[in-house]
């Protein structure tokens, strides 16, 4: 039984959420989960990647969150499209897919990271889900990440992941569904069918309700978010809190019209069928009246989405499982991905750094075939010094056995010097004795 946990960190427009996340078998479990809330202007986009950046420090700090982490970003940042391209090896396809993406985004791409997945393939045309995101952008997060003190292992495209929560709270669901996820900068719309899925994101979300008030009223930004809230809570009075009822009926307004354009381009290019079933998720979703609205104008059963039903919670975890439901379908959705074999989800991490991870991976392995090799000649060497020492204690024996002979061999040398000298004597005595008859012949 495979397990594993993984640390992922949901930067969204208003909030950031991180979530320890073990898996055992087919059960998730969160055993951590803290949501930091983004303190800035909305209506400054600049500001928002300095308050992204305080709240992971906040994480790292008080909450004691580290290591490496899977990143999340959020739709308003990453452009999603369905393309289809002719079919080819697997090999080529990267090719064609860039050739084509090309042709279908408003930016060069050298200036994105972009990654795609199959979802359809007929043997003649592929069906690609291609997403990208600007490598400015990219490059910030990964920086406040790094700044905060994670390591980013994976940059995941939360456009995608709702598909993943959906299929893993959801297996038995056969029919045709539209996943509607509000968020603050934009809002995820997911068809599931039973042959795949289509995404398209908008860009309608809470802050276009806040807006729209701080409009009518003359208020600045962070004053209607206010008045908004307070009004929500019901500490505005009926007459005060009109301008929100309007500004609410204008954005369900929206919200529908947007809907209603998406099923038809839905049906229209992919052939798909309309939604039998809708499900909100996402906290703008919270909305007073939107599911209501929205079961009225699209004629179709609206009800939240429970991205926990196959999920258990930790007892040191003390949110509100009602709004808890409500944002975290993309953490589940990113958690449950190796789980499942269609899941979709892509790597937005650029190709430097997934080298540079994947180096950082192998150098352990590597080390350790270094010190092996290093190793290599040891057992040589050993064998050689004991031999050495096996031959030095034999030269010990022998230098000890030699002492007396070279005694003796010195003793052997005098002698023989001693003898030489006598047989020197003897040859002269010889020589005289030979002599005698000489003498006497003579």
């Amino acid at each position: 039984m495979t397990s594993f946990k993984r640390l992922i960190i949901n930067c969204g427009a208003s909030q950031v959420t991180a979530a320890v996340i073990a898996s055992s078998g087919e059960e998730l479990e969160i055993e951590k989960l803290v949501t930091e809330e983004l303190d800035y202007d909305f209506s400054q986009d600049d500001a928002a990647m300095k308050a992204i950046g305080k709240a992971l420090k906040r994480l790292a700090r008080f909450h004691k969150f580290s290591g490496s982490a899977t990143l999340i970003l959020p739709g308003n940042q990453t452009l999603t499209k369905t393309i289809r391209i002719p079919y080819v090896e697997e090999a080529k396809r990267a090719q064609v897919i860039a050739f084509e993406a090309q042709q279908n985004i408003p930016y060069p791409l050298h200036e994105v990271v972009w990654d795609s997945q199959v979802v359809g393939d007929d043997g003649v045309e592929t069906e690609v889900l291609f997403i990208a995101a600007k490598s400015s952008a990219v490059d910030d997060f990964y920086g406040q990440m790094s700044a905060a003190g994670f390591s980013v292992a994976n940059i995941s495209a939360a456009t995608v992941l709702d598909y993943n929560s959906l299929q893993f709270a959801y297996p038995d669901v056969d029919e045709d569904v539209l996943l509607i996820n509000v968020g603050s900068r934009s809002t995820n719309l997911l068809f599931r069918n039973p042959s795949g899925f289509f995404v398209r994101n908008i860009q309608l979300g809470g802050n276009s309700l806040t807006q729209s008030l701080a409009d009518s009223l003359g208020k600045s930004f962070l004053q209607a978010e206010a008045f908004k809230h307070a009004c929500f809570r019901g500490e505005v009075d009926s007459a005060a809190s009109k301008a929100v009822t309007d500004s609410s009926e204008s954005f369900m307004r929206r919200m529908s019209q947007e809907i209603t354009r998406s099923i038809v381009n839905y049906r229209r290019q992919y052939g798909g069928a309309a939604p039998t079933r809708i499900l909100l998720n996402g906290r703008g979703a919270l909305l007073t009246g939107l599911a209501e609205y929205l079961t009225a104008t699209q004629k179709v059963s609206v009800e939240y989405f429970d991205p926990l039903q196959r999920v258990t919670l930790n007892s040191s975890i003390n949110i509100d499982t009602d709004v808890l439901r409500l944002q975290v379908s993309e953490i589940i959705g990113e958690a449950c991905r190796d789980m499942m074999p269609d899941a979709a989800g892509v790597n937005l991490l650029p190709e430097g750094v997934q080298k540079a991870n994947e180096f950082a991976r192998k150098k352990p392995m590597l080390l350790v075939a270094a010190a092996c090799l290093a190793l290599a000649p040891l057992p040589v060497f050993l064998s050689f010094q004991q031999a050495s020492s096996a031959c030095s204690a034999e030269l010990r024996t022998i230098q000890e056995a030699i002492v007396p002979l070279q005694s003796n061999q010195a003793a052997i040398g005098e002698n023989r010097q001693q003898a030489e000298l006598a047989a020197q004597s003897i040859q002269r005595v010889e020589g005289l004795v030979n002599s005698k008859a000489n003498w006497i012949q003579f």
